[in-house]
């Protein structure tokens, strides 16, 4: 870790589920995930923006909010970060990446933050 890139986290990859008719339940689990980067990388997580409320739009709802999370370019190789795929850092936060794109720095990953 570094003052620049201060959390370390881990990226993973969501597994499809196979089959027709009655399966498993097919949506997004952390236990079905494998993983893309083996070890924690350095990354700095900030927040982006607030994008409105869910669909739903229920008097309670909280508003949805985004994140970007920055991972330097010799941490993770570019173009490894895919969308969909899920970020997990050191303090069991999950964000699920939206919008990946890398540049001469790294990657900048434009996430959405997962809730249970």
């Amino acid at each position: 870790m570094s003052f620049l890139y201060p959390r370390a986290v881990m990226v993973t990859r969501p597994t499809q589920p196979t089959g027709v008719g009655a399966v498993a339940y097919g949506g997004e689990q952390q236990s079905t995930e494998t993983p893309v980067v083996a070890t924690p990388v350095p990354a700095n997580i900030q927040l982006a923006k607030e994008r409105g409320k869910p669909d739903a739009n229920l008097p309670a709802d909280a508003g949805k909010t985004l994140w970007k999370v920055f991972i330097p370019l010799q941490a993770v190789a570019l173009g490894t970060i895919l969308m969909r795929d899920v970020i997990t850092d050191d303090l069991g936060q999950r964000y699920q990446v939206i919008g990946p794109y890398w540049n001469s720095l790294g990657h900048s990953c434009v996430c959405e933050r997962l809730e249970t």
